[in-house]
């Protein structure tokens, strides 16, 4: 038994376009659903021979991208970086179709090795922008954006990696936060491409990941990845996942049984969970409910050479008369709540940076 030709063809189908459609028809359509599937038809085409000047090009700058994340997540994995899964999923595609990565996730087990983790890259690669959301006030679990200008700034979106306290964020809402992917590595993939569900439709990258994760060949436990989508609270939009795969790869489906006994059970008992909790919630708690985040408003400039004044993997809330400072071994934040922040608070928060650091009083 073999999968089906992820090939052109296949795209076509999946795009729900002629089967005449030519490679420019069926490549635009792609990039209507997202980049990172336009990419992957484009792949696929080159791979079979049609390719153009402009688009060996891009491929070469996606390549180069890909070769970036990997180098981030060779530094990353050795300070206690696990990747979400990116690379993870990709190991399970073949060498000549390499699975496209806008961005590279990595989770991490605590705050101390996050910023140990942010602290390192920044060292090693200069990230140009860097973004931080902090879930609750406690700071027990944080979301820290690193960015740098992609390979062609009129052509290509920046490169992105995100490193997380907490592997599974939620819908911020029934959905909780759940700090650690299953240590199954096929169970951790495809779990964190259903938690996807709750930022966007699926679509046909999606199903190429199912389609290469469950291909013949693999080591593939189903019921253990229903008990892991149920522990997880990912049982509806794991059924989902499997639905559209199964309606491209029917054979495979049927050969494992999918989607697999006690999925369909798991999934209603999570959506009635949901339901009951949205009829008991009252909304965020306060400032120290997780589902309250705060959002770094950066207030100095990248220190990419690490700093001497304090160790590289420590950072700091401290509270001023004005609210609450973040500061971290890269930037330092004042965090907000919302997008507009009153000037005066803006003043005083730069004021109170300049008291606790005043050796950083010019920034």
């Amino acid at each position: 038994m073999t999968t089906p030709a992820v090939d052109l063809a296949f795209f076509r189908g999946l795009l729900g376009l002629d089967e005449d459609a030519p490679p420019y028809d069926v490549v635009t359509a792609a990039g209507r659903v997202s980049q990172a599937l336009r990419v992957l038809v484009m792949t696929v085409a080159a791979r079979d021979g049609v390719v153009g000047t402009g688009s060996s090009d891009e491929l070469r700058r996606r390549a180069w991208r890909l070769a970036f994340y990997a180098r981030v997540q060779r530094t990353a994995e050795p300070l206690g970086a696990r990747p979400m899964k990116g690379f993870t999923l990709a190991a399970r595609y073949p060498e000549d179709l390499p699975r496209p990565m806008n961005d590279l996730d990595l989770v991490v087990p605590d705050p101390e090795a996050l910023w140990r983790v942010v602290g390192a890259l920044a060292a090693a690669y200069g990230p140009s922008e860097m973004d931080v959301t902090m879930f609750g006030a406690r700071g027990r679990h944080f979301l820290v954006t690193l960015a740098w200008p992609g390979p062609d700034p009129l052509l290509d979106y920046e490169s992105r990696v995100e490193i997380l306290t907490c592997a599974l964020t939620g819908d911020q809402g029934a959905v909780p936060l759940r700090p650690r992917l299953p240590e199954d590595p096929l169970a951790a993939g495809l779990l964190a491409v259903a938690e996807e569900r709750f930022q966007r439709p699926f679509n046909g990258k999606d199903v190429v990941d199912v389609m290469m994760s469950l291909a013949p060949g693999r080591d593939v436990d189903l019921p253990r990845l229903v008990r892991y989508a149920e522990e997880f609270r990912l049982a509806p939009e794991l059924l989902e996942l499997l639905g559209l795969w199964a309606g491209t790869d029917p054979e495979r489906a049927r050969a494992l049984g999918a989607p697999p006994a006690g999925l369909d059970a798991a999934a209603k008992s999570e959506l009635e969970r949901r339901a009951q909790w949205l009829r008991e919630d009252t909304g965020p708690a306060g400032p120290e409910d997780p589902r309250t985040l705060f959002y770094g408003m950066r207030l100095t400039p990248l220190t990419c050479g690490g700093r001497s004044d304090r160790a590289q993997d420590t950072a700091e809330l401290r509270a001023f008369a004005g609210g609450t400072l973040l500061l971290t071994p890269v930037a330092d934040f004042l965090l907000v709540t919302g997008e507009l922040v009153d000037p005066e608070r803006y003043d005083a928060a730069l004021a109170a940076l300049a008291d606790l650091r005043p050796e950083r009083s010019d920034r």
